[in-house]
């Protein structure tokens, strides 16, 4: 390999040998990280590039990142510099370079670089969720109550669902392969099957849906078949309109107005935030956390590859919704302690 060879260069020639045998969505990743790099050292030879460039490139991700205009998340930093070291690990197994200057730049990340967090959906939108009727409804229940990810839930089959003994049973997904496409496959994202309960009160609701079913999948489209990215995508829009005219329509009803028609041209003005499947994810697991349910067995209904992930999660609701619980303290210090003399 040419010791003059540039970032840019480099940089395909890796792309080329990480993205063989790769899912579609890894390997968009894999090439928006390349980017993002070669933004800053697509001309820099190899042998030129210094541990302060990769410094410089974590600064200015830190204070704005180009695609979104705001501060990048740690996570995608993160992201970024593991990106860089494979690419730099591999110019050192080509004897381009004999060290890699990102090796422990993870280190270099700010420590109040934001965090990325999904938020849960608001009581009131919870209550759509129920009651507003629509084709992506039941997807919508089923994510918001039993924690499936959109993948999951695209690929649940009715015979995955025991109404009898209220589970369900979650042993594949969807795979993106191009574009528009995706397929169905073995296994969760973590690797392993996994039974979540379903709640008692869903059951029948969940029955007269299956009575009415005409496709072995539980969320098909129009056709019975698997959803394609973009007909997912639509009809997911659909919802969050169907959902939006509702709201308009009860709110017109209460101040005694007049409404437009669903398809008024000129367009229903927003009187609810919209909503995305992965926030009703996250609202399972604010619906755990509230009804008490132990971190461990929350890791497991939500299928997290590691019970870190699920501890994030809980440690941010507690810091957002937990009050601390002083009244034993306050009265030991009444109790026990003579405090007049401060006091005085």
């Amino acid at each position: 390999m040419d010791h003059n060879i540039t970032f840019q260069e480099l940089s395909v020639l890796w792309l080329k040998k990480s993205i063989c045998g790769v899912c579609y969505t890894y390997r968009k990743n894999l090439e928006s990280y390349v980017n993002h790099l070669n933004n800053y050292l697509s001309e820099k030879k190899i042998k030129d590039i210094k541990p302060y460039d990769i410094d410089i490139i974590i600064s200015e991700l830190s204070n704005c990142n180009p695609n979104t205009k705001k501060p990048a998340s740690k996570k995608f930093l993160k992201n970024i510099v593991a990106c860089a070291i494979r690419i730099f690990d591999f110019a050192v197994e080509n004897e381009v370079i004999y060290r890699n200057p990102a090796k422990n730049k993870k280190k270099e990340i700010p420590k109040n670089a934001p965090h990325k967090i999904v938020s849960a959906i608001t009581p009131e939108q919870q209550q759509l969720v129920i009651d507003v009727e629509h084709r992506a409804q039941i997807a919508a229940v089923i994510m918001m109550f039993m924690g499936l990810r959109t993948g999951e839930v695209l690929a649940l089959e009715w015979d995955d669902i025991d109404l009898q003994n209220y589970k369900v049973t979650i042993n594949k997904r969807t795979q993106r392969i191009n574009t528009n496409k995706y397929v169905i496959v073995p296994g969760t994202k973590n690797g392993k099957n996994r039974y979540v309960s379903i709640p008692a009160n869903l059951s029948d609701w969940l029955n007269k849906q299956k009575v009415t079913a005409t496709s072995y999948l539980v969320m098909p489209n129009k056709q019975g078949e698997l959803n394609s990215p973009t007909q997912w995508k639509r009809l997911w829009e659909t919802y969050q309109y169907d959902i939006n005219y509702y709201c308009y329509v009860k709110k017109c009803k209460s101040q005694n107005k007049p409404y437009h028609k669903k398809y008024y041209p000129h367009g229903i003005p927003r009187v609810i935030n919209k909503f995305n499947p992965h926030q009703l994810r996250h609202t399972y697991a604010t619906l755990l956390y509230f009804s008490g349910v132990d971190v461990l067995t929350a890791s497991e209904l939500l299928g997290h590859s590691n019970i870190s992930t699920t501890l994030k999660i809980y440690t941010h609701l507690d810091k957002e919704f937990k009050q601390l619980n002083i009244t034993k303290f306050n009265n030991y210090i009444k109790r026990d302690l003579d405090i007049n003399k401060i006091i005085n």
